[in-house]
């Protein structure tokens, strides 16, 4: 028997790489990155230089990844166009599109929170709107065809509306996370900065509309069909994310607004009202974070939950969490939130070091890119 050719072989591999990377791999990238600006929030909070290395690190690793990444992504998307349509039409499988940019977005906060002082201003600023640009309009375009094909599929069932369908809401509701920080930092004043700010509102009202109505669909079919089998477990913690990406959002619009009037909008009047309406938000995101301790559990105990990539939901979700509640903290002057910040933010690094483990065993055992 002839022994194969070693560059057959690596080409083969390659291919089977390309053709079979799916979109939910940027799920991983969204949370390492979430990891990153979380950790930058700690070090802040408590003045721990080691921490701030710490986050740079996981914000590297971000970049890294994201370039990485966007190669098959790219290249699947000529070279395999039907498994793209496949995925894209697939109930489950499409919410994870707009994952891609929502990373660009995510890599421009934990860029903005950790390389100020290492990136020059002049390098800094205009990487940072540029991925703000490329995000928004990725959000946006995903976020229209992932929801124009759920509504022209007739196989789409309510036993398929699952958590995973928040992330295009979610999606929207990311881009004023860094959109607001623009505007309150070098972009303040100027035309770009009011573009911006509209761009970030109006995406604002879209992820916000969109999680309330689509929020309903999921809550009917998981009350009234049956739990969605083991690997789609984790996405239950994705419910964490609205509502505390709608918390940060809320103080970075209080701080856009406060470093000068946008579009002739006084931030005095708003801000108290903005404070009330976060702490509510936050409530439920710190409500649905107990409620998914106790749905994990169940699985755990009374089903199964083995190791799927689907365990990269729990990362993201959980970041936005801890920044929510040191965001939160800071925005109302109430010190006990830093150290909920903490708490989360520890179990977000241990959750992630896991599945990344986890992750680099499976793609060595050559199991990360097959056939679902």
């Amino acid at each position: 028997m002839s022994e194969l050719n070693p560059t057959q072989t690596s080409g083969s591999r390659v291919s089977k790489t390309i053709e079979f990377f799916g979109p939910q791999w940027f799920g991983s990238t969204m949370g390492t990155g979430a990891v990153g600006v979380a950790v930058a929030l700690v070090a802040a909070e408590f003045d721990i230089a080691a921490l701030e290395v710490v986050a740079q690190f996981f914000v590297a690793l971000t970049a890294v990844l994201t370039v990485a990444y966007t190669v098959p992504w790219l290249s699947r998307m000529w070279l395999y166009p039907r498994r793209v349509w496949a995925d894209l039409t697939h109930p489950i499988r499409g919410q994870f599109f707009p994952t891609m940019p929502i990373t660009l977005v995510v890599l421009g906060l934990g860029i903005a929170r950790t390389m100020s002082d290492v990136v020059p201003t002049a390098v800094l600023d205009p990487l940072l709107t540029a991925l703000f640009v490329l995000g928004s309009a990725g959000i946006f375009g995903f976020g229209l065809l992932v929801v124009t094909v759920m509504f022209t599929n007739d196989a789409i069932g309510t036993e398929h509306g699952v958590f995973a369908w928040y992330i295009p809401p979610v999606s929207h509701l990311v881009i004023p996370l860094l959109g607001f920080e623009l505007v309150a930092g070098h972009l303040g004043g100027t035309p770009t900065g009011r573009l911006v700010f509209v761009v970030s509102t109006v995406a604002l009202g879209i992820g916000t509309f969109m999680f309330l109505f689509f929020g309903a669909i999921v809550l009917f079919r998981y009350a009234y069909e049956s739990l969605p089998r083991e690997k789609l477990a984790p996405t239950f913690v994705i419910g964490l994310a609205p509502t505390a990406v709608l918390t940060i959002a809320i103080a970075k619009l209080a701080a856009a607004l406060q470093g000068g009037a946008v579009l002739g909008i006084a931030a005095e009047p708003v801000v108290p009202l903005l404070r009330l309406l976060a702490l509510g938000l936050w409530g439920f995101s710190a409500w649905w974070f107990v409620l998914t301790v106790a749905l994990v559990t169940y699985y755990v105990s009374r089903r199964t939950h083995p190791f799927f990539f689907t365990w990269w939901a729990y990362t993201f979700p959980m970041g936005a969490f801890a920044l929510s509640a040191g965001s939160l903290g800071r925005f109302l002057g109430f010190a006990p939130l830093s150290y909920v910040l903490v708490a989360v933010t520890a179990a977000l690094v241990v959750v992630w070091t896991v599945t990344a483990a986890l992750t680099g065993r499976m793609i060595l055992r050559g199991d990360a890119f097959v056939p679902e």
